[in-house]
C-alpha cells in the first residue's frame, strides 16, 4: 500500500510539471550559455557601451561593474609588448598599471553621468588606417609592430567631446562626455587606454633602449661565465654583482660598468661578460643600441 501511494505521488509530480500546452519546461540558461559577446567591431562596442549605460540607468550596479570592468586590460597582459615591443611597450604597460586603479570608478562616474543626461547613443568612430587619420592617432598607429584598430566614442557630435572639472591642487578631469581615451580589442573582448599611457610614446625613435636581461637572453650568441675568484673563496666573499652593458647596434658591447657589488666579485663578472656578443636588436626593423643589466649572485662556501 506504501508502494502505491509512493508512485502515485511520483506520477502527479511530473504530471503538474507539464505546462498547459502540453510542453515541458525548459531549464534555465546556465549563466554561461547565457553570457554576451561583443565582437571587434563597431557595432559590438556600441553594443557593449550600451549595456552599460541601460545597467548603470536600471541601477544594477553588479551587472554596471561587471561590464566596466571587462574593459580594463587584464593583470598579466602582454598587448603593449606585444603591439609595441620591448622598448615602448614595457614602460607603457608600468604606466597603465598605476593609472588602472582609478579607472573603474572614473569610467563608471563618466557614463553615469551621460545616463543622467540622457546621452545613451554614442557614435563609434574606428581607426585603422594611419595615413587616414590625423596626429596623434597616426602616430600611436605607425608605432604598432602590427597594426590592430583603436576606437573613440563621440557621445555629443560627431567627435569627442569632454565636460571637464578642476581637480583639487590643479589640473582637470573629465566629468562626462566621452572617456579620454581609446578602446582595443585584446584578451577577447574590449579594452580601455588612457590618452596618457599611449601619449608617452616617443615621437621620434629612440636612438638606445634598456631592456632586461630576460628579453636579450635569447639574443646571446656568446656567452663566457665568470670565474669564482680565488681571493674570494679563500675570504668566503659571496653576494649579488650587478653589471651594466652598452650595446652598439651590431650587438657588441661598446662600453661596461659595475652598478652594484663586491670589487672581488665584480672584476670577475665584468672580465667574463665583456666577452659577451648578441644579435643586433631592431625596433620595428631598425637596429637600436641597447642597454642592460646582467645580474649574477655568488655564493660563498
Amino acid at each position: 500500500m506504501n508502494f502505491r501511494i509512493l508512485r502515485f505521488s511520483l506520477l502527479l509530480l511530473a504530471f503538474t510539471a507539464i505546462s498547459a500546452n502540453g510542453q515541458e519546461p525548459q531549464a534555465a540558461p546556465s549563466p554561461q550559455n547565457s553570457a554576451v559577446t561583443y565582437p571587434n567591431t563597431s557595432e559590438g562596442l556600441q553594443h557593449l557601451i550600451g549595456d552599460i549605460l541601460r545597467a548603470a540607468k536600471a541601477e544594477d550596479s553588479a551587472k554596471e561593474t561587471e561590464l566596466v570592468c571587462s574593459l580594463l586590460m587584464p593583470e598579466n597582459s602582454t598587448w603593449f609588448t606585444d603591439e609595441y615591443g620591448p622598448g615602448f611597450g614595457t614602460s607603457l604597460a608600468a604606466a597603465y598599471r598605476r593609472a588602472a586603479p582609478d579607472l573603474e570608478q572614473e569610467i563608471k562616474a563618466i557614463y553615469e553621468a551621460n545616463v543622467q543626461g540622457g546621452r545613451m547613443n554614442p557614435k563609434i568612430l574606428r581607426y585603422g588606417d594611419a595615413e587616414s587619420v590625423n596626429a596623434p592617432i597616426d602616430h600611436f598607429l605607425n608605432c604598432m609592430n602590427q597594426v590592430v584598430p583603436l576606437y573613440e566614442t563621440a557621445f555629443m557630435g560627431d567627435r569627442p567631446m569632454f565636460q571637464w572639472a578642476p581637480k583639487p591642487g590643479g589640473g582637470g578631469r573629465v566629468i562626462a562626455g566621452d572617456l579620454n581615451g581609446y578602446f582595443v580589442y585584446a584578451h577577447g573582448g574590449f579594452r580601455f587606454i588612457p590618452s596618457e599611457i599611449l601619449l608617452r610614446l616617443p615621437s621620434e625613435r629612440p636612438v638606445r633602449i634598456h631592456l632586461g636581461m630576460n628579453v636579450m637572453q635569447s639574443k646571446v650568441i656568446n656567452r663566457v661565465n665568470p670565474k669564482y675568484p680565488q681571493d674570494a673563496v679563500t675570504k668566503h666573499i659571496g653576494g649579488k654583482v650587478v653589471v651594466r652593458i652598452e650595446l652598439d647596434r651590431e650587438g657588441k658591447i661598446q662600453e661596461a660598468k659595475v652598478m652594484e657589488g663586491d670589487p672581488i666579485l665584480s672584476q670577475a663578472l665584468m672580465e667574463a661578460v665583456k666577452q659577451w656578443r648578441f644579435e643586433p636588436t631592431r625596433l620595428d626593423g631598425d637596429p637600436v643600441e641597447v642597454e642592460v643589466d646582467v645580474e649574477v649572485t655568488f655564493e660563498s662556501h
